[in-house]
C-alpha cells in the first residue's frame, strides 16, 4: 500500500514535538524533486501521499511535525494513514517534515481559514436546489430548517458565486438584488461572503547581500517557514525585518541551474503573501538573461492548433472527402512542416515566445462524426482529439522525424515544446476500445439516461459523445496502458512538458502514476499543465508535487474578460478574482493565464459587440460572419495582454490572439493564422504584443514580484509588482479621458525609468482613455547599497 497521512483539524488545543533544528548541517539537498508544494488542510481531513513527494517511499526514516500539530507515537506506521491534528489555535502556516536517511525534505502545511455558513432560501417554489462556485456547480439539495430551506455550507476564504435551481431552472435574476455579480453571460450570481475582517501582514522583499537578501514584514508574525529547495533554513529577526542567510547546498546532482527560495508566513489573521526568490550559485538572481527555459516561471506559451496553423507540405493536405462535412469542420492544411518553418523563420523569436505547445498530433479518424444541425454538418477530427492512436503521428500532420526536427529546431532557438495529450478519452475505432470495450465506462446509467456531456454530475465517467468512450480508469491496467503511452512521449522525443486535455475528468491516480513515471525516467524538468473547469478547490486537487505542475485559470480568464471587453467592466470583481487565485493557489504560481480558447468566443469579437454575451456563441459562428464592427476592440484586447503579462503565472497567447483573429465560438474561433495582409490595428496590436512579451520576460518583478493591487473602482485598475529594487506599475483606464498617473521628481535620476503604451512628457505620465500603461522604475546599482 502507498505510504500516505491525512490531515484533520482539530478543536482542542494538542502539544507537539518537532525537531527543532532548522539546518542539520549536512549539506546534502532534499531528495524531493520539484518544489514541495503546500498541503492545504481542510475541516473535514486532507488525504497527502508521501508517494508525491518521494519516488521511493522506503527511504522515508521517520515523520515530524511544526506548530500546532499533533503525531501520534501509536500511528507511526508508514504504511498506513496517518493522522494529524491541527490546533483551533495553530498558526496558519506550519510544515511537515520527512526524513531520509539523516536529511531532511520540508512541505508546508496551512491551516484552513473555511468557516461554516449558512444559505437561506426565501423564495416561492417548493422545489428547489442550489449550486455554486463551493459546489463546483453540481446541483445540491436544500434542507429544511426552522421552517426554512436552508444549504450549511463550508465555504473557504473570500467570495463565492451561486444559484438557487427552481423546478429545474435557474432563477432569473435582475442584478437589482442584494449581495449579486454579473456571470459574465449577461446573466447574475447570487454572492456568499466570507472575506477576511481584517487582512493579515504584507512581506516585501527588502535587499541583496551576498550569499543572502533580506525581507520585511508589515506586522507581527505568529510563524514563519523559510525553505530552500525544499529544506527549512533560518532567518534572522531585527524588528519587522528578516535576513536569510543561504547555506552551501551541493546541488551538481540537480536538472536545474537554478535554487529557490520560498518563504510562507501568518500572522492571527491569516496567512500572509508569499515570497519566491531564485538564486544560483548561493546569489539571488538579478537579470532575467540568467534564467533558463527550463525555468518554469520564465516561460511566455503559445497555443497553435497545428491544422489552422500554417500549411508547410500540401502533399498530405486531405481533407476528410464526405460532403457532409461542411469546410470550417474539415482539415485545412496545417502541419507541423508549417509549424517548423515559422521556428525557422523566425516568428516567434520575433514575438518573444520561448515554450510552444502543440495541439494534439495523433491519428486522427478517416470518416465524419458528430452532426450540427443548421446548418447541417459533420466533423472531420482535424483538431486531433478524437484519437485512434496514443503514439502515432497523424499523417496529415508529418512523422517522428519531422517531429524530432521541430523539438530539435527549437531547442536550438532555446524554446520549449509541449504536448497536448489526451488520456481521457478515445474514439470508437481505437484498437484499445476495439480489443477492450470493458475498459470504457458505461454509455448509459442505471437510469437508462445517455452519460454523454454529464460534466460535473459524471465527472469521471461521461462521456463527451457517443462515439469517444471515456476510459475507466478505475481499472489498473488502464492506468498502466495510458500512462505508458504518455510517458513514450517524453522518452521517445525530447518534449519539455504536456498540455493535459479533460483532466477534471481523470482521477488523480492516473496523474501521480504518470508524474510518477515522468520522474523516473526523464532527466529534465517536464512541465505539465491541466485543463479543468470548476471550482477553484476542484482545480487545486490536481496540482501538486506529485500530480501537475498547474491548470489553466479560467475563473481568473471570465473575470478577465467581464472587466476589459465590456464597457461597464467590473474591476471589482477582477480584484477578488485575482486575490482568490493567489490564494488558492500561491503568489507564484504557475496557472495558466489565457488570452483565449479553443472552446471559446474570440475575446476581440465580443469587445467590438459582434458577439453578444446574452447569445448562443457557438450557434453565431454558424450563422452569420462575424466581423469587426467597433475597433476600439483592439485597444481591449491589449488590455488584456497586458494583464496577462503583468499577472502571476504563466502568459498563453491563443493563435491570432496576438494581432486580433476574430471569431465566435466553436469551429469559427479556429481560422487559419494570418501572417500576410495583416491591417494597420491588428499590425499595431501585434506590435504591443511584442512589446508586452519583452518587458515580460526582462522584468524580475514581473516574474517573481510580490503583488498588490492599489485601486479597482472608478475605472481605474491599478496593479503593482515588486521585486527588490525593482517596481512595475500597471495602469488600466477605463474612463473616457487622460488620467495622470506619474509625477517625475526631482530623483528621477537615482532611478531607471521604463514606460510602455503611455502618453509622456517632461514631467508626467498619463494614461490613455479606455487603455492601460505600464511605468517601470528600478533603482540604480549605486543607489541599491
Amino acid at each position: 500500500m502507498k505510504k500516505l497521512f491525512t490531515i484533520f483539524i482539530a478543536i482542542f488545543l494538542i502539544s507537539c514535538g518537532e525537531k527543532e533544528e532548522k539546518n542539520t548541517g549536512d549539506n546534502r539537498p532534499s531528495i524531493i524533486e520539484a518544489m514541495s508544494t503546500p498541503i492545504y488542510s481542510s475541516t473535514s481531513g486532507t488525504e497527502v501521499y508521501t508517494s508525491d513527494y518521494l519516488l521511493d517511499v522506503n527511504q522515508l526514516d521517520s515523520i515530524t511535525y511544526g506548530k500546532g500539530i499533533l503525531f501520534n507515537e501509536d500511528t507511526r506506521n508508514y504504511n498506513e494513514p496517518l493522522k494529524i491534528e491541527m490546533d483551533s489555535v495553530a498558526p496558519y502556516v506550519s510544515h511537515v517534515t520527512l526524513w531520509t536517511d539523516g536529511v531532511r525534505n520540508d512541505i508546508p502545511v496551512f491551516k484552513s481559514s473555511s468557516r461554516m455558513m449558512t444559505i437561506v432560501y426565501t423564495g416561492n417554489s417548493k422545489n428547489v436546489k442550489l449550486k455554486g462556485e463551493f459546489t463546483n456547480w453540481s446541483t445540491v439539495d436544500l434542507i429544511e430548517e426552522n421552517g426554512q430551506l436552508v444549504y450549511n455550507a463550508t465555504i473557504p476564504q473570500g467570495k463565492f458565486q451561486y444559484i438557487f435551481v427552481e423546478n429545474g431552472k435557474e432563477e432569473k435574476l435582475t442584478g437589482s438584488e442584494p449581495q449579486v455579480i454579473s456571470n459574465g453571460m449577461g446573466g447574475f450570481n447570487r454572492v456568499i461572503d466570507n472575506s477576511r475582517t481584517a487582512a493579515p501582514a504584507q512581506l516585501a522583499y527588502g535587499k541583496i547581500l551576498e550569499n543572502g537578501f533580506t525581507f520585511t514584514t508589515t506586522g507581527a508574525l505568529e510563524n514563519i517557514v523559510v525553505l530552500y529547495e525544499n529544506q527549512m533554513i533560518s532567518a534572522s529577526q531585527n524588528g519587522n525585518s528578516y535576513t536569510v542567510e543561504l547555506p552551501e547546498k551541493d546541488f551538481t546532482n540537480r536538472n536545474s541551474q537554478t535554487q529557490l527560495v520560498r518563504i510562507y508566513a501568518s500572522d492571527a489573521n491569516g496567512r500572509t503573501n508569499d515570497l519566491l526568490v531564485p538564486v544560483q550559485d548561493g546569489n539571488v538572481v538579478q537579470d532575467p538573461s540568467q534564467l533558463a527555459r527550463s525555468d518554469f516561471h520564465n516561460q511566455v506559451l503559445y497555443f497553435m492548433m497545428v491544422d489552422r496553423f500554417l500549411d508547410g507540405d500540401p502533399s498530405n493536405t486531405k481533407p476528410v472527402p464526405d460532403p457532409e462535412i461542411l469546410p470550417k469542420a474539415n482539415y485545412m492544411g496545417g502541419d507541423l512542416a508549417g509549424v517548423l518553418a515559422k521556428i525557422k523563420d523566425g516568428y516567434f523569436e520575433e514575438l518573444g515566445i520561448n515554450t510552444i505547445w502543440l495541439s494534439p498530433i495523433t491519428q486522427n479518424p478517416e470518416g465524419a462524426y458528430g452532426l450540427w444541425p443548421e446548418p447541417r454538418t459533420k466533423f472531420s477530427g482535424y483538431h486531433g482529439y478524437w484519437p485512434i492512436s496514443n503514439t502515432e503521428i497523424d499523417y496529415r500532420f508529418g512523422n517522428e522525424q519531422l517531429f524530432k526536427e521541430v523539438i530539435e529546431e527549437a531547442h536550438n532557438r532555446d524554446m520549449n515544446v509541449i504536448l497536448d495529450y489526451v488520456a481521457n478519452h478515445v474514439h470508437e475505432e481505437h484498437p484499445l476500445y476495439k480489443e477492450h470495450p470493458e475498459w470504457a465506462t458505461n454509455l448509459y446509467l442505471e437510469d437508462g439516461s445517455l452519460n454523454t456531456e454529464r460534466w460535473d454530475d459524471q465527472r469521471l465517467t461521461t462521456w463527451f459523445d457517443t462515439f469517444m468512450p471515456t476510459l475507466d480508469f478505475s481499472k489498473p491496467e488502464v492506468v498502466e496502458k495510458m500512462t505508458d503511452s504518455a510517458l513514450y512521449w517524453v522518452t521517445n522525443y525530447e518534449l519539455d512538458g504536456f498540455r493535459h486535455d479533460a483532466t477534471k475528468h481523470v482521477p488523480e491516480v492516473y496523474w501521480r502514476t504518470l508524474t510518477k513515471k515522468v520522474r523516473s525516467n526523464t532527466d529534465r524538468p517536464i512541465y505539465q499543465i491541466g485543463e479543468t473547469y470548476g471550482s477553484y478547490d476542484l482545480i487545486r486537487s490536481y496540482v501538486s508535487t506529485g500530480m501537475l505542475d498547474a491548470q489553466f485559470d479560467f475563473n481568473q480568464y471570465d473575470a478577465a474578460v467581464s472587466a476589459f471587453a465590456k464597457a461597464d467592466g467590473d474591476f471589482s470583481n477582477l480584484a477578488e478574482t485575482l486575490y482568490k487565485g493567489l490564494e488558492y493557489y500561491g503568489h507564484h504560481h504557475l496557472m495558466g493565464n489565457i488570452s483565449g480558447n479553443q472552446d471559446r468566443a474570440r475575446f476581440i469579437s465580443y469587445a467590438s459587440g459582434d458577439v453578444s454575451f446574452e447569445e448562443d456563441a457557438k450557434k453565431a459562428g454558424w450563422t452569420r460572419e462575424i466581423g469587426m464592427s467597433d475597433t476600439t476592440a483592439f485597444d481591449r484586447l491589449g488590455m488584456l495582454q497586458a494583464f496577462n503579462m503583468t499577472v502571476p503565472g504563466v502568459p498563453v497567447i491563443y493563435y491570432g490572439d496576438e494581432y486580433g483573429s476574430i471569431g465566435a465560438n466553436d469551429p469559427d474561433n479556429r481560422k487559419m493564422m494570418k501572417f500576410k495582409d495583416l491591417s494597420q490595428r491588428e499590425l499595431n496590436l501585434k506590435e504591443l504584443v511584442q512589446e508586452l512579451v519583452e518587458l515580460r520576460r526582462n522584468s524580475m518583478s514581473l516574474l517573481y514580484g510580490t503583488t498588490q493591487i492599489l485601486s479597482d473602482n472608478n475605472g481605474m485598475f491599478v496593479l503593482e509588482r515588486t521585486y527588490f529594487g525593482e517596481k512595475t506599475t500597471v495602469y488600466f483606464n477605463e474612463n473616457a479621458i487622460l488620467l495622470n498617473v506619474f509625477t517625475k521628481s526631482s530623483n528621477a535620476d537615482l532611478m531607471d525609468i521604463k514606460v510602455l503604451n503611455a502618453l509622456e512628457t517632461d514631467k508626467k505620465i498619463q494614461v490613455k482613455p479606455r487603455n492601460f500603461a505600464i511605468i517601470q522604475t528600478k533603482l540604480k546599482e549605486s543607489t541599491q547599497e
